[in-house]
């Protein structure tokens, strides 16, 4: 969906919101955190704090609870909820609030209300869709909205609080799809918003966006962009400082919405690389196709991660791509100044057919962030961790169910199959991985045909070798040099059972070598290593801009 806005109307182009939220938990660290309005759990998942979630009709997709201590999902309106006291009963006070509920302009008033009688000191409330791109978005009957996006009228919330709050600090950041708006120097107390509750009705409610004027609306509001918040200056441990003098990097995923896009493992790959960027100085966005071509600021640059699509490049822009699972076209080629080429045999092949300048090699990689060396140096069993794929047989899952050995099952689509009765789990958190594949003497893994064909070896790998666990892998015919010796390769039933009867007989000093190789990855085979390659190419595109690479 390309979105195109009505005269008047700007674009929130920034860091997608969902990524916004992350570093928001991160940064602020609540102890409790409310949210109304959950549906899928997309932005349920990222809260580590005690947790409380309203929302009269739930659709989750995502495993919501992950490593939060406690969990309280209320399934019923939200008016509801407070009238019942629970809040109040239990003595909590919200540290980090999500109003994201019914998106009508009384509802999120008296949502509102409610939650700020029940903020802690320092808390912030956090609104969402109070930045829309066309006036038909912002109808209040739903049924009339001519476009997948629905924000209803809670955008008249800002003009009320602006004019009824003064005393509220209010920042509203250019988050795609639809923008944030953060509020705090909250007050419990205060009842001016429920003493006019009536006045303000009657003056906004029926008020449509026409009518007001956008105009005037984004006039009198001050929109900030998340580089440029006081919330990212302040998020040292992300983005490092200086960040504001070096070109911002904006990261091309396939996702065809933004709405969508969490749902795509690209997605969760850019996050892991746009924090990196971060650490190094780089603020980075996350966009899907839809908002690809949003920021067209002179200097930038595009850095695509290769999917279904292509990526048309933009004047006065550096375009670089990295090709992480798929080939390349002659369209991909044309756009790039640099193209990253995830498999040595393609590398090879592309060098050949066009010369060596303007391609080079760029692993996958690993999140140190989440992945850690175990401390002990075995592990009990085979753990197997990945999708049940249509017209994809996980050779790896059938050798190991066949073999006799100690083996868990864990991804969605395999309860009824064949190898159910080894299944253990839908959904692993990605905090939890780390202690999954630790406490795991061997990790299976394979890779798709299109994958093997093309020998691109799957981040799967980097993973279980940073987890200090030992991988046994399908051959793509290709390894790094470095993790070559740690890697056991099957071709076959019998290869794979050669490779367990090795892997059970390694020695003490040879598990004490992996421990050592999953220390030294950080420095080799991290996000952090692909952003520093990834900055000093940019520094050779760029002689004449400041990109920091140390």
């Amino acid at each position: 969906m390309k979105r195109t806005p009505d005269p008047g109307f700007p674009l929130a182009d920034g860091q997608h919101y969902l990524d916004v939220f992350a570093h928001l938990h991160e940064v602020m660290n609540p102890k409790w955190y409310l949210e109304v309005g959950t549906q899928t759990g997309a932005s349920l998942k990222l809260a580590k704090a005690r947790s409380i979630s309203v929302d009269p009709v739930y659709h989750l997709r995502e495993e919501v609870m992950g490593t939060k201590p406690e969990l309280a999902m209320i399934q019923d309106t939200s008016d509801a909820f407070f009238d019942s006291g629970y809040l109040k009963a239990r003595k909590i006070k919200v540290d980090l609030a999500f109003l994201d509920g019914m998106h009508l302009f009384e509802y999120l008033l008296r949502d509102f209300i409610h939650t700020e009688g029940h903020m802690a000191k320092g808390g912030t409330i956090v609104l969402h869709d109070c930045l829309p791109w066309t006036a038909n978005m912002t109808t209040r009957n739903r049924g009339d909205c001519k476009t997948n996006a629905w924000t209803g009228d809670v955008w008249k919330l800002v003009p009320v609080l602006q004019k009824y709050r003064p005393d509220l600090e209010i920042e509203i950041l250019d988050a795609a799809p639809t923008g944030l708006v953060l509020v705090s120097n909250l007050d419990a107390k205060n009842k001016k918003l429920l003493d006019n509750y009536r006045s303000i009705l009657e003056e906004f409610q029926e008020l449509r966006m026409e009518d007001y004027g956008p105009d005037r609306y984004f006039r009198e509001i001050k929109i900030t962009a998340v580089a440029q918040s006081k919330w990212m200056a302040a998020n040292a441990a992300q983005l490092k400082s200086g960040w504001q003098d070096n070109p911002h990097i904006s990261i091309k995923v396939a996702a065809p919405t933004a709405d969508v896009m969490p749902e795509w493992g690209d997605y969760h790959f850019a996050r892991s690389l746009a924090n990196a960027l971060g650490r190094l100085g780089h603020a980075a966005s996350i966009h899907a196709q839809d908002t690809w071509y949003d920021d067209q600021t002179s200097g930038g640059i595009d850095l695509v991660i290769r999917g279904k699509s292509n990526f048309r490049r933009q004047a006065g822009r550096t375009c670089l791509y990295w090709s992480i699972s798929k080939g390349l076209r002659p369209i991909n080629l044309q756009a790039a100044d640099h193209v990253f080429v995830a498999s040595a045999p393609l590398l090879q092949s592309l060098q050949a057919e066009h010369g060596e300048e303007g391609f080079s090699l760029l692993p996958q990689a690993f999140d140190a962030d989440v992945m850690h060396p175990r401390k002990t140096t075995r592990g009990e069993g085979l753990v197997f961790v990945g999708r049940n794929r249509k017209g994809f047989e996980r050779d790896s899952v059938r050798y190991a169910a066949q073999s006799g050995k100690a083996f868990t099952l864990h991804g969605p689509g395999w309860g009824g199959s064949d190898w159910s009765e080894f299944h253990r789990a839908e959904y692993i958190p990605n905090g939890e991985l780390t202690q999954t594949y630790g406490e795991a003497d061997i990790v299976l893994n394979d890779h798709t045909p299109v994958m093997k064909e093309s020998g691109f070896l799957s981040n799967r790998i980097f993973d279980i070798l940073a987890s200090g666990a030992v991988p046994i892998t399908d051959d793509v015919g290709w390894l790094p040099e470095d993790i070559a010796p740690f890697v056991y390769l099957f071709h076959d039933e019998a290869s794979f059972t050669d490779c367990l009867a090795r892997a059970e007989t390694e020695t003490e000093r040879q598990r004490k070598k992996r421990l050592t190789l999953a220390r030294e990855m950080r420095m080799t085979h991290s996000f952090d290593a692909r952003a520093k390659t990834i900055l000093a190419k940019l520094a050779e595109l760029q002689p004449e801009e400041r990109v920091a690479a140390e």
